[in-house]
Order: C-alpha cells, then structure tokens, then sequence
C-alpha cells in the first residue's frame, strides 16, 4: 500500500512540476481548469503524506522545507506567495470564452500587481500556448472607440475569431453591445 501511495505522489509531484516549467514557457496544459485541478490534488497528496508518513525524518524535512519556503515567499511584499495564491486559485479570473476548438482566451491578472490582459491560448494536443496578451482596457478603448476608459470591470459580452496567421489575430469583441475588430501582434513582448 506504502509503494502505491508514494508511487502516485511521485507521480502528481512529476506531472505538477512538469505543469510550473511549462508555465516559465508561456505553456499550460490544455483546459482551464486542468492547472487548478493538478494543483489541488498535489496540495491534498502532500497533505496526507505528511500525516501519514509524519514519523519518517525526510517526511519531516520537506515539511520544514515547504513552510520555509512558503514563509519566506512572503517577505517581499508577499508578490511569490501571490503568485502561489494565483496559480492554485481562480482569484482575478474573469472570463474565459472559446474561439474555436484550437483558440480560447481569458480576461484575467496573473498576479496581485499586474494589469487586467486577455491571454489568447493556442492549443496543441494536451497543451495550450499562450501565444499573445494584450491590455484589456487598450481592448475596451478600441471596441468602444474612446481614449479615456476607466472602468476594466466591463465584460466580454462576445468574441469571434475572424482570422490568425503567423504574425497576428483578428479578434471581433462586443462590450456593451458595441462590436469591434481588433488585431493583436504575435508574441510582440507586450507583458513577455
């Protein structure tokens, strides 16, 4: 039963890991909740391996190891804790709409200090890239056709996918039941 439990762990632990790596890459795995889902179930493993193997001294150091590393997370300004916060919950996740069976986005901040963006997702198998993140309100003011925009709590009412290449992607946007169509640059290092 003990090598069962550790070889599931070690399991979740390796595909949980491999889920942080592809992130530094602009990666995911594919689906929304996919991330949150593996995130969780690591955290509830971790949980009952410490209790169940709380006698074990390597047990006990990973333990340490994990709340040092956690605590210290928090002393500057608590930005990598929040960012631990972030990636395990749905904190600033707007809206999430799919384009078609390859395209997806989501209005969303990736942290407690960034700016409102639409990640535009590009899925390949099991994986999806993050292939462009433009400013949210430089969105509303297009669509809206204002320069002074203020409010980025207005919601996607819709969006429709007109065209991508591999330079760039038209995207329709209706907000307050005015449509436009705007075009976001590939990868132009715009939050990268």
């Amino acid at each position: 039963m003990n090598t069962l439990i550790s070889f599931f762990y070690t399991s979740i632990s390796l595909v949980f890991t491999i889920g942080i790596l592809l992130s530094f890459y602009d990666y995911s795995y594919s689906g929304y909740y996919t991330d949150k889902i593996i995130s969780w179930i690591w955290l509830i493993f971790t949980l009952v391996i410490i209790v169940r193997f709380w006698q074990k001294r390597i047990v006990k150091l990973c333990s340490a190891l994990l709340l040092f590393f956690l605590s210290l997370s928090i002393l500057p300004m608590g930005i990598p804790f929040f960012g631990i916060v972030y990636y395990f919950s749905t904190i600033d996740d707007y809206q999430q709409k799919k384009l078609t069976e390859t395209y997806r986005i989501e209005r969303t901040r990736q942290n407690a200090l960034a700016t409102q963006r639409i990640y535009i997702y590009q899925k390949h198998g099991i994986l999806e890239h993050n292939i462009c993140r433009p400013i949210y309100k430089e969105i509303v003011a297009k669509v809206l056709d204002s320069d002074t925009i203020t409010n980025t709590a207005l919601p996607i009412q819709n969006c429709k996918l007109i065209a991508v290449n591999d330079n760039e992607i038209k995207i329709e946007y209706q907000v307050l039941a005015k449509k436009g169509i705007v075009v976001h640059k590939l990868k132009n290092n715009d939050g990268y």
